[in-house]
């Protein structure tokens, strides 16, 4: 069995909604040797509650893709842009409700149309086992990590529903 180790305590936000987040990491060494031995271009990380993210490279084009863990090869992807060489950060910052995932934070970096490298941290809504990119917000930003939860929280109350 997989196991990954929590990176970070979990921690209850002000707000009517009670939201908790949690912090997973990207890899574990087990994660590492399964995903080099089956596909060198695949690897699924667990999270908190049975949900994993599943991580794609597949050289130009990087992809990634929440569900529920037994559903991870059945589910369509998240999302997926142009890879930039590094395509994603080494945690998951997962928003909780009813200790259920609904909501994560993964910074990435992805080739803009003009060819630079754009670095985010990207926010995607969990909604049980279909999940969709939510927003982004501009690593470079002040307080990126504050407004990154924040509109983290925001997915977590309403799903793929943009307001």
């Amino acid at each position: 069995m997989l196991r990954t180790s929590t990176l970070a305590a979990v921690i209850l936000l002000a707000g009517g909604a009670s939201a908790q987040t949690v912090f997973t990491g990207r890899r574990t060494k087990v994660q590492e040797r399964v995903a080099t031995r089956i596909r060198p271009a695949l690897r699924t990380c667990p999270g908190p509650a049975g949900y994993a993210v599943q991580f794609s490279d597949e050289g130009n084009m990087v992809a990634l893709t929440i569900a529920p863990s037994r559903a991870t090869e059945k589910a369509g992807t998240t999302a997926q842009w142009r890879d930039s060489g590094k395509a994603f950060g080494e945690k998951v910052h997962w928003v909780m409700r009813g200790g259920i995932p609904r909501a994560a934070v993964i910074r990435t970096w992805r080739r803009a149309d003009d060819d630079s490298e754009v670095q985010e941290l990207s926010v995607f809504a969990i909604e049980g086992a279909k999940a969709c990119a939510y927003g982004t917000v501009d690593i470079h930003m002040a307080n990126a990590n504050e407004a990154a939860l924040a509109k983290a929280d925001e997915a977590a109350g309403s799903g793929c529903r943009k307001n």
